[in-house]
């Protein structure tokens, strides 16, 4: 496969000003990567310029979705065994993916340094994007907290199993008590219409509600069988089948996304927040576990 490779003029500060949203959800198994392929891809097919980070270190699965696994992924940037420009390919419609790794443990927690090294090597690339994705983990591991807290914007991926609805209540609790993130987006996926997405995110409301968090309806993915014969496939029912159900509400949530960057570049800023909260997120590790500067220890 063709590599990505470094543009020599440098770019804009303007282009620069991307926005990046964390998909996340409180447990497995809820559709959360598959949404995120979707989105992507609507997103591109809308004309904008996108990228995708797989977060999830251990068990990723994202790139199957845009084509087979590649040469190089995160695992190995982490490794030291190759840049962080080498890992980034092109896909379909031009999307940019940082492919994660799968069934490698080592990678499920990342150290100091390794926070450090992503930073600076995102920092440094040209990314001439307009949205950066990012498909965390699930649960409330070091590195989804890490991901999700260092976004613009956190969307909960949850679906009407009390399960998913308990463990996304609890995933909004850790990041809003523990990191004080104040704002989420809940997505709400195959629920059978508008109505059962809105006592979903009635159920969460309530129940964050204690939190002091703004919770906000971003979308509903419905029941399509198109969809899950996208998934059995390993394919992306924006592109397979375009006009049915489930693309359609894909295509919803890619224009809210673009809405929701366009009303609020000013909140957060550009890319430069997301490299600067990546860069606290590490320093508030190692502040949790060797103390802040000139701090002593009994």
């Amino acid at each position: 496969m063709q590599k990505w490779h470094k543009q020599q003029s440098s770019i804009p500060e303007s282009v620069r000003s991307i926005r990046a949203f964390a998909f996340t959800s409180g447990k497995g198994g809820v559709g959360k990567t598959n949404i995120v392929a979707n989105v992507a891809t609507a997103l591109t097919l809308a004309g904008k310029r996108v990228a995708v980070l797989d977060g999830d270190l251990g068990l990723s699965n994202l790139e199957l979705f845009f084509g087979g696994r590649s040469e190089y992924s995160l695992a190995d940037f982490f490794a030291g065994t190759c840049s962080l420009e080498e890992i980034v390919t092109p896909r379909r419609q031009g999307l940019l993916l940082f492919p994660g790794a799968s069934g490698l443990q080592t990678v499920t927690t990342l150290s100091d340094i390794q926070k450090q090294a992503l930073v600076t090597a995102l920092d440094t690339l040209p990314l001439d994007i307009e949205f950066l994705l990012i498909d965390t983990g699930p649960g409330v591991s070091d590195v989804v907290t890490y991901f999700a807290t260092a976004a613009h914007e956190i969307v909960v991926v949850v679906t009407p199993e009390p399960p998913a609805v308990a463990d996304a209540a609890a995933l909004i609790k850790v990041l809003a008590t523990v990191y004080h993130e104040k704002r989420f987006w809940l997505l709400a996926n195959t629920v059978a219409n508008a109505n059962e997405a809105r006592r979903l995110y009635d159920t969460l409301a309530g129940a964050t509600l204690p939190l002091s968090v703004s919770l906000h309806l971003l979308g509903w993915i419905p029941h399509d069988p198109a969809l899950g014969q996208a998934v059995a496939e390993c394919q992306l029912v924006v592109e397979a089948t375009p006009t049915c159900p489930a693309s359609r509400a894909f295509e919803t949530v890619a224009q809210t996304l673009m809405a929701t960057a366009a009303h609020s570049l000013h909140v957060k800023g550009g890319l430069q927040f997301f490299f600067q909260q990546l860069l606290c997120m590490s320093q508030q590790s190692t502040y949790r576990t060797h103390g802040a500067p000139g701090q002593t220890h009994p």
